[in-house]
C-alpha cells in the first residue's frame, strides 16, 4: 500500500472520529518519515569490500538484502562482469540501495 493510500485511509479515521487529530498527525508525519529517502542499516565499506572481494557471486546484494538479484548475479558470474562494475560505480558514488530503497550508509 502507498504512502498515499495510508494517509487516505487515516483521513477516513480522522473523519469518522475513530482516531483524534492528535493521532492523525503522530501517523501521518510517521509515514512521511518512512517515506522519504533514508539511510540503509547496511554499511558503506562493508558492502563496497563485498563487491570488490566477492562480487562476481554476488555477495554485496546478498548483505543489503536484494536475494533474488543476488542469486541472478551468482547464476551469471556478476553478468560476465558488467553488472558487477555497474553496481561497483553506484556504491562508490553514493547510489547503490537495498531491498528498501535506502542508500547504503556512508560512514
Amino acid at each position: 500500500m502507498s504512502t498515499a493510500d495510508e494517509i487516505k485511509k487515516l483521513n477516513e479515521l480522522l473523519r469518522d472520529r475513530v482516531i483524534s487529530q492528535e493521532e492523525f498527525d503522530a501517523q501521518k508525519d510517521k509515514l512521511l518519515k518512512k517515506s522519504s529517502p533514508s539511510e540503509s542499516d547496511s554499511q558503506w565499506v562493508v558492502t563496497l569490500l563485498l563487491a570488490f572481494l566477492l562480487g562476481v557471486i554476488g555477495a554485496h546484494r546478498f548483505y543489503v538484502g536484494k536475494t533474488g538479484t543476488g542469486i541472478l548475479m551468482l547464476l551469471t558470474f556478476g553478468g560476465l562482469g558488467i553488472w558487477l562494475l555497474i553496481d561497483l560505480i553506484l556504491i562508490i558514488t553514493g547510489q547503490f540501495t537495498n531491498k528498501d530503497g535506502e542508500k547504503i550508509a556512508r560512514i
